[in-house]
């Protein structure tokens, strides 16, 4: 009978105990604390740049309590946390070394790097900061300019206060950011840009010197009485189309419009679309694929759920979406200094001569200038 017991005893102490930890969390929580997140991760977009900056401004006044560092040579540095962490302060002016760096580097005023350099760590320089031909490096902050020599690669991103310039076969892992201007020349690829303006080679503003055309005034849509049918717009006519509301007409198939149509309402078109010139969109544009022609004007949002191939001299005023890849030729102009648009492609993007883009470019592919 004893025995009995015991197992019994035995049993209740081992289904207590899958109780015990859920029971003490409940009683006294460890997490009741909500995870510490920065939305402003998501919300700003030089975010990488300006927290490297004040981590950078935290760790040099740990070491140099007195005052900013000014050395007249390259000085190293042990930081900590996190510990090992190491530090190469560099003079204004040109730094010339054949070996690789491991440290974290800051500089006081302008840098120079030679070619052929190699910094495995981030760089933050105070002034501007330019690099001769194959450097290498992880990443760059600077407060003034910064400017990449031909057939530079940096690993992860390049921020600036000022204007950025990539030269020829400059490949960037992540993010450019500026809070001027990027200037892209040919054979650059990149991963995703913000500024106010992103410009290719070739690029000039247009006449009045703007970065954009002044856009044309949208026409009001003709009322239609509740109940009635929308009147069938000239355009669409010969295609198989339904009004999905009183602005808005879906095309079930291919839609190709003929030059100086003038779209003005919404359209979407569950095949493709081909515009001929002159073509002007007043609404929302959406199709399977899409391929406008020169001059094009599209006003407001455009989406393509495949490729997306947009014409010469053409403008789009606000987001410009390919699920695919998307190319913008000679000529194309993206958002305006006060409303900045947005390009995004699922695939590649592709940038010709003289595009200019106010906002921002991202690719999952990447972005690259021809």
């Amino acid at each position: 009978m004893l025995g009995y017991f015991a197992l019994l005893l035995l049993f209740l102490l081992c289904f207590s105990g899958s109780f015990y930890w859920g029971l003490r969390e409940w009683l006294r929580p460890w997490d009741d604390a909500p995870l510490p997140i920065d939305v402003e991760y998501v919300r700003v977009e030089n975010y990488l740049g300006a927290s490297f900056r004040a981590k950078m401004q935290q760790w040099l006044a740990a070491a140099h309590p007195n005052g900013a560092v000014t050395p007249d040579s390259p000085v190293r540095l042990r930081l900590g946390p996190p510990p090992g962490q190491r530090l190469l302060t560099l003079p204004a002016g040109r730094f010339e070394s054949q070996h690789e760096h491991d440290e974290l580097v800051y500089c006081e005023g302008d840098l120079a790097l030679a070619g052929g350099s190699i910094f495995h760590k981030e760089i933050y320089c105070r002034g501007n900061f330019e690099t001769e031909a194959s450097v290498r490096l992880r990443a760059v902050a600077a407060d003034g300019d910064v400017i990449l020599g031909a057939d530079n690669h940096v690993e992860r991103w390049v921020d600036a206060q000022r204007k950025v310039f990539l030269r020829s076969g400059s490949v960037i892992g992540s993010r450019v950011s500026s809070l001027e201007s990027v200037e892209l020349e040919r054979r650059v690829s990149v991963q995703s840009v913000y500024a106010p303006l992103i410009v290719t080679p070739g690029y000039h503003p247009i006449p009045n010197g703007a970065a954009s055309p002044e856009l044309e005034a949208a026409p009001a849509m003709p009322a239609t009485p509740a109940g009635t049918t929308p009147a069938l717009p000239p355009y669409l006519e010969g295609s198989r189309c339904s009004p999905l509301a009183p602005d808005t007409w879906l095309v079930q198939g291919d839609l190709n419009l003929v030059s100086d149509s003038r779209v003005e309402c919404n359209l979407v078109v569950k095949g493709r679309l081909h515009s001929g010139s002159d073509c002007y969109f007043a609404g929302d544009l959406k199709a399977a694929g899409v391929k406008l022609g020169s001059r094009n004007q599209v006003l407001r949002n455009l989406v393509s759920e495949g490729s997306l191939e947009v014409g010469e001299a053409s403008f789009l005023a606000q987001s410009v979406v390919a699920e695919t890849n998307m190319r913008l030729s000679p000529g194309v102009r993206v958002g305006r200094p006060d409303s900045p648009g947005v390009v995004s492609a699922g695939g590649e993007v592709v940038l010709e001569e003289n595009v200019a883009i106010c906002g921002k470019a991202t690719a999952r592919r990447g972005i690259r200038t021809v």
